[in-house]
């Protein structure tokens, strides 16, 4: 098995229902700093503890739980599931795991096509840049 380390630029897509920052304009990250909530407690994706505990989950237990993503022609990639966990290792310079999410390459890039902003609760997509590890059976 090989491994290759690297950076990529991603394309993620957030919107009010799944992130804090898109509902509020604060990210959920740079406003909790501690807190203690019981393991059984659920919550949702715009909850403000969502992040922050999704983080805490990333850097010890899910630390190697990997993301799926569509490689594009150019270099980049699209996330297709974990784009939270995509925003957080972003956000806090965290080692990722990708996968593809299937064996079809994108010939229309989302980043390369057209430029993508992500303005204050707007639901769009987001550039990003991610510092990935991609295992290789062969």
């Amino acid at each position: 098995m090989s491994v290759v380390k690297g950076k990529i630029e991603a394309s993620i897509t957030l919107s009010r229902s799944t992130c804090y920052f898109m509902r509020t304009g604060k990210c959920s990250l740079n406003v909790v700093t501690d807190y203690y909530v019981a393991t059984s407690t659920r919550t949702a994706a715009s909850d403000l503890l969502y992040c922050p505990r999704l983080y805490r989950a990333m850097r010890n237990r899910e630390r190697m739980k990997p993301i799926a993503v569509t490689p594009c022609e150019c270099g980049h990639a699209e996330v297709v599931s974990g784009h939270q966990r995509a925003c957080i290792a972003s956000q806090k310079n965290l080692e990722l795991t990708i996968q593809p999410a299937g064996p079809e390459i994108k010939t229309d890039c989302p980043i390369c096509g057209g430029q993508i902003t992500f303005e204050e609760n707007s639901g769009s997509n987001r550039i990003i840049s991610l510092r990935v590890r991609v295992e290789d059976d062969e």
